[in-house]
């Protein structure tokens, strides 16, 4: 995992561990990697770690047992709303995009619509 200077360490993180959980990568109550072992793999500091952990338990992302390490939630419906928005983000940025570049909610439509029609980005 490559880091960005816009955003905290430990932000990027937890974004990277939402991605593999929207993708399939980690499966609902799957087990993710410990703290210390994530830190060592990543070369950042545990504290950092150890805070996005803490973001996640908040966020009911993840759930640590003690003793027994980190897992996904099991709850679907956090992964159904975590692909929820983040679709509607993708959606509005996509969006925004082609109205800066003047289309109107017909073209946009339409573009689209031909987009799928020609089976793009199989």
């Amino acid at each position: 995992m490559e880091f960005n200077q816009k955003e905290p360490i430990y932000a990027q993180i937890i974004d990277d561990i939402k991605l593999k959980f929207m993708n399939g990568t980690y499966k609902p109550g799957q087990e993710i990697p410990s703290r210390r072992e994530l830190a060592k793999n990543l070369g950042v500091n545990p504290n950092t770690i150890q805070r996005a952990y803490r973001e996640m338990e908040d966020m009911n992302l993840i759930v640590t047992a003690r003793g027994q390490g980190s897992f996904m939630t099991g709850d679907i419906a956090v992964l159904d709303q975590l692909r929820e928005e983040a679709l509607n983000a993708t959606l509005r940025e996509s969006v925004d995009m082609m109205r800066s570049f003047g289309k109107s909610n017909e073209e946009i439509l339409l573009l689209v619509k031909t987009y799928l029609e020609k089976g793009s980005g199989q």
